[in-house]
């Protein structure tokens, strides 16, 4: 049988395999399933008195929860917030993928951004024009990727041996993990060494249970912890040690 005009034996092959009816995941605000714009989302506002921020995206003060605080406290520049908030969220964007903004005028304006105006603004990119504006604003001075380097038993001098291979083949950061708790020191320092060895200052990490990695980060046998993230709720940080405090101080 021939295929359906516009499509080919190929496409309509994968079509039928089951993880092709698995990746499509319709949006359901009712339970959060819904990247941007969604109905429940606040308007973007922010509020400064005195040099402090005072209200964020609808919540005053004396609503804050724990990441609101920080927020207002680290991550809102009162000096910027009000010119960065008036600031239409289409010019914005298209500031965001302009050729004739530099790099600095962008981080001055979104360093006085509520999270709800970034997500109104972001909403409006296109996949295309996402990539655009990521390319623009990333940090590294040299483009790079990151490797995964591990092995089924947690082999240190053939862990070594491939970190070495990584960044030797162009790599700069490597990621390695556990199937064993304990043995996570060990793989974490054999990663470092191997990584120093073609080219000294590639990034290492250990991804594990959030304590044990921040222990190896601070303790030096990693470069960087993969726990410097905000899940964007509170929840997140009742149930264990971290706080955005303390992922602050980390970074």
């Amino acid at each position: 049988m021939e295929p359906a005009k516009g499509t080919s034996r190929r496409s309509e092959f994968y079509e039928t395999r089951t993880i092709s009816r698995d990746v499509v995941v319709p949006e359901y605000p009712e339970l959060g399933l819904i990247a941007f714009d969604s109905p429940n989302d606040p308007e973007p506002s922010v509020r400064v008195e005195g040099g402090r921020v005072v209200e964020i995206d609808g919540r005053s003060e004396a609503e804050f929860d724990l990441i609101d605080a920080f927020l207002a406290a680290h991550g809102i520049n009162p000096a910027v917030a009000e010119e960065a908030m008036a600031l239409a969220d289409l010019a914005f964007a298209q500031m965001l993928c302009g050729h004739d903004v530099p790099r600095t005028e962008i981080l001055r304006l979104v360093e006085g951004m509520t999270p709800a105006k970034v997500a109104r603004i972001l909403s409006l990119l296109s996949p295309l024009e996402l990539m655009q504006a990521m390319a623009k604003m990333r940090a590294r001075r040299t483009p790079s990727i990151q490797a995964h380097v591990t092995n089924r038993i947690d082999h240190p001098l053939l862990i070594a041996a491939d970190a070495a291979s990584a960044v030797a083949l162009g790599f700069r950061e490597l990621e390695t993990t556990v199937p064993v708790l304990r043995d996570a020191p060990l793989v974490a320092l054999a990663l470092l060494i191997g990584s120093q060895v073609p080219a000294p200052g590639a990034l290492t990490q250990c991804s594990i249970e959030e304590k044990t990695e921040l222990e190896l980060g601070m303790r030096g046998l990693t470069t960087y912890a993969e726990t410097v993230s905000v899940y964007g709720t509170e929840q997140v940080f009742l149930d264990g040690d971290d706080t955005p405090w303390s992922k602050a101080l980390l970074a």
